[in-house]
């Protein structure tokens, strides 16, 4: 029998019975096998209550979501939710590893209904979600937050985070406006709708389907990294103690100088901990900084490094109390030694002071006659002729340095020829053949507490130097600051102090003038100085321009002064003055990438006359083999030797194209620059090593005596002073690798001008803030500042926040360059022409360098002393000062 609703009604009236009583009864029932759960839907049922009780039913509703999701709340502000973060023992691993990502997971997980509680208030509009279905984007937070977790992961660079460094496709389309919306991108795909169906063409659409696609990914971060922040400042609110995002943001702040206003702005808003807060995780961060210093200089397996750097306080009126201050002092840093990897290194062999005192020149009662002739700067030089691999073999062909020349010159095809038309050969022609490669491995460095020293002085860097033993709790028992439980006993062992020219010159002076000292360390004998690539680098740069700008060429019509008016028209006269390193190598580079150019289009065309162009050549697909033989050919045609153009230059003005003769010169220069480089930045220094004896010349024939001098010591220290052992050491140890990345080896004083960079710019402060006590105290935590840096920049989705960016198109410049050499051809020897007169004849300042370093080793006494001489003091000139663009 089937009763209707209103008898069911009238029954329940009659009965004094409810709705609600009855629900509870059949709520309490199991549904019999085979029959319908009278229920029906309760989600339905629910909604048909509301509507007739709205407010009543909402409240309740409310009520349910509020007790879940404080209890959400409640569960991830307490210690079970790893977000509390104690200011007092605050440790830099904070700033390790995803923690947007992390935290995420975390609220997520703990928080579910919270998590999806914020998210949908923070992107309500439908819109949005149909376009994500539309372009294949998943709706489901664990995708997104895969998906966030993946763009967070780039490669780190040298300042600030570099999250697009390596891309392709820097532009617009990849720094999208945040606050674009994606109604907006679907007006715009509507019009490219349009535009393509006019068109007949999809390639306009489908840039735009990317560009939407990841601008949408993008917005799709910033929902989850709102998400966060928003749980954060809930967690904060709940529990002083939940603090983990605020600190992070806090400790942005300050090392960004930001205004205590605004940090307590933020604090109050629940975007940042208190200044107190603050200012005692920064007092923790120095004591853990300290304790890993000393920790790490303890075991005897840790070098050093330091330089000067200048700071100009000024004032917006000078006043006696209150003058412009300018304060020169000395940054350094402790670099753990590293072992070589696979070549497995004995770093036990630095306990070998004595041994190296036993057998040093300074030593005034040796223990065994030294022979000084069989030791002479003589017998390095000729060891270093011998061992050159820069010459031909006796069966002919190519040396194997020119073969590395040759490789330079493919490279400039494949990656600098016009319109990319060889790139597809990159794979083939892969990475010129390695001597002494150091294993790729990424370096860590440890900061020490900048000191308000000179040490431009012998007396500043004695000071600096027992400073850093300090600093590293180093000594020996006789000191009377010695603890014997807080410090180790660094009598018996060596350290390497690397620096500039300027720093082991009195490095070395010090030891010189210390030599009759009692006790080693006196005598600083624990002391290897160690000369920096990175401005052994600066000044072969600066002798390429002093060969190539002299005043005297400059009316030539192929000088390297009329290609600088085509490279950088506006900074001719810079470039004659003081142009700064990266100017020069920029200058370097793409004059080297012309003339190779040029070569190319003259020996393909000698190949086959239809390849009258690169155009044309890249057209007829040469073979790999081809390639390689042509560029073996413009190395032995178009790049000149000593003897080649000593050969040259003896023969009659008949016979003669001076005109060639200085560009192939040229060439051998700059390609000799360009190897160096390439094998610095790969960390090979058997490569960087092989440069040296023509640097030797080259550095000694432009006035530059103490480079050449310099370098040719410390190269006889490595072959026959130090013990085989710790010569592997340096040179493993000569080059450091910041990133861990292919081709990202630097010279270890590149790494102190880079914290100098930081310690007085970036992390310096700014107005009252920037003073010289708050310098030198928290230069310590320079490098866990740039950990914050890139903590925020990952954390927060930043993107091109850094003083580096994809390199300049460039051709349109190699072009115009490539068309005044096929005007001036200086590639084609036309001898005897009047037209091809020049007034200036370029030296070869290799064989120049040869005939003077010969002489001053044959006057000073069979290779004794080579270093007096015009430039017996460091010229100030020689001092370049380094600027952020250098450090790229």
């Amino acid at each position: 029998m089937y009763y209707t609703f209103s008898e069911i009604y009238n029954s329940f009236r009659d009965r004094g019975a409810t709705i609600l009583s009855f629900f509870n009864y059949i709520s309490s029932q199991t549904p019999e096998q085979g029959h319908r759960d009278v229920i029906g839907d309760p989600v339905a049922l629910v909604e048909a209550i509301y509507r007739r009780n709205e407010k009543e039913i909402f409240d309740w509703a409310f009520e349910i979501v509020r007790d879940k999701v404080t209890g959400e709340v409640s569960l991830l502000s307490g210690p079970i939710g790893g977000l509390h973060f104690n200011a007092s023992k605050a440790s830099p691993d904070i700033l390790q590893g995803p923690y947007m990502y992390n935290t995420a997971i975390r609220m997520l997980t703990a928080a579910p209904t919270l998590w999806k509680l914020v998210g949908s208030l923070l992107d309500s509009k439908e819109a949005h979600k149909s376009n994500m279905d539309k372009y294949g984007l998943s709706t489901d937070v664990r995708d997104i937050l895969e998906t966030y977790r993946k763009q967070v992961e780039p490669d780190l660079g040298e300042i600030g985070g570099e999250l697009a460094m390596d891309s392709d496709e820097e532009d617009d389309e990849d720094n999208p406006d945040p606050d674009v919306d994606e109604e907006e991108l679907e007006s715009e795909t509507t019009a490219m709708d349009v535009d393509s169906a006019a068109t007949g063409t999809e390639s306009n659409r489908d840039d735009m389907t990317k560009r939407q696609r990841r601008r949408m990914e993008r917005n799709r971060a910033l929902i989850v990294i709102k998400t966060v922040v928003c749980i954060s400042i809930m967690l904060q609110s709940t529990s002083q103690k939940c603090n983990f995002l605020q600190s992070i943001i806090g400790i942005f702040c300050h090392s960004t100088a930001v205004p205590e206003k605004v940090i307590e702005t933020l604090a109050h808003a629940g975007l940042s901990v208190s200044l107190s807060s603050i200012h005692r995780i920064v007092k923790s961060f120095s004591i853990k900084a300290v304790n890993r210093l000393k920790a790490s200089v303890r075991t005897m397996k840790t070098s050093f490094a330091y330089d000067n750097f200048d700071i100009n306080f000024k004032v917006a009126q000078p006043t006696v109390e209150h003058p412009t201050l300018f304060v020169s002092a000395t940054s350094a840093t402790a670099i753990p030694l590293y072992d070589g990897g696979p070549l497995n290194l004995n770093l036990e062999a630095m306990k070998a002071s004595q041994e190296m005192w036993d057998r040093s020149k300074l030593n005034p009662n040796p223990p065994r006659p030294l022979n000084h002739s069989q030791d002479s700067l003589q017998r390095t030089l000729d060891d270093m002729l011998s061992d050159s691999d820069h010459f031909a073999p006796a069966e002919g062909g190519l040396s194997v340095f020119e073969r590395r020349l040759a490789w330079h010159v493919r490279n400039i095809l494949i990656e600098h020829c016009p319109h990319d038309y060889f790139t597809h050969l990159r794979t083939q022609n892969g990475q010129p053949m390695a001597v002494n490669p150091i294993p790729l491995h990424k370096t860590t460095q440890i900061p020490c507490r900048a000191m308000n020293i000179k040490e431009s002085t012998p007396d500043g860097n004695i000071e600096v130097v027992n400073n850093l033993l300090r600093q590293g709790g180093l000594g020996t028992p006789s000191d009377r600051s010695f603890s014997q439980n807080q410090d180790a006993d660094m009598t018996d062992y060596v350290y390497l102090f690397h620096g500039d020219l300027l720093t082991i010159e009195r490095l070395e002076g010090v030891q010189a003038t210390r030599r009759i000292e009692q006790t080693a360390k006196n005598r600083f004998q624990f002391l290897i100085p160690v000369p920096g690539l990175f401005h052994f680098l600066m000044a072969a740069a600066d002798c390429i321009l002093r060969t190539w700008i002299p005043p005297d060429s400059r009316m030539d019509d192929n000088s390297l002064y009329a290609h600088v008016g085509i490279i950088r028209p506006n900074e001719t006269g810079k470039m004659t003055t003081k142009p700064g390193y990266h100017r020069t190598l920029e200058v370097i580079q793409t004059d080297i990438w012309a003339s190779m150019l040029d070569c190319w289009a003259i020996v393909a065309k000698d190949e086959n006359p239809s390849w009258t162009s690169l155009e044309a050549f890249a057209k007829g697909e040469p073979s790999w083999d081809l390639i390689v033989s042509l560029s073996e050919t413009i190395v032995q045609r178009y790049v000149a030797t000593t003897e080649s153009t000593s050969s040259h230059r003896r023969k009659g003005a008949s016979h003669r194209d001076p005109v060639f003769e200085n560009q192939c010169l040229r060439n051998r220069d700059e390609l000799l620059f360009l190897e160096t480089y390439h094998a610095m930045n790969a960390g090979d220094i058997g490569r960087v090593e092989s440069t040296f004896l023509s640097w030797i010349y080259l550095f000694r024939a432009t006035g530059k005596h103490k480079y050449s001098s310099h370098l040719l010591r410390f190269s006889h220290n490595l072959r026959h002073v130090y013990p085989k052992e710790i010569s592997k050491i340096i040179r493993m140890n000569w080059l450091v690798n910041p990133t861990g990345k292919m081709h990202g080896f630097r010279g270890v004083d590149w790494l102190v001008e880079r914290n100098n960079l930081y310690t007085k710019v970036i992390y310096g402060g700014h107005g009252s803030n920037r003073t010289l006590s708050r310098i030198l105290e928290e230069s310590i935590l320079i490098e866990i500042f740039r950990e914050s840096h890139l903590a925020i920049e990952l954390g927060f989705h930043l993107k091109h926040r850094t003083i580096r960016h994809s390199p300049p198109n460039m051709t349109r410049t190699v072009t115009a360059l490539l068309a005044h050499l096929k005007a001036t051809e200086p590639h084609s020897f036309k001898p005897g022409l009047e037209s091809r007169k020049t007034n200036w004849t370029a030296p070869d300042n290799i064989a120049v360098g040869m005939d003077q370093v010969e002489d001053a080793l044959y006057v000073k006494g069979k290779g004794q002393d080579i270093g007096t001489g015009e430039d017996n003091e460091l010229d100030e000139s020689e001092v370049v000062e380094v600027e952020p663009e250098d450090l790229l």
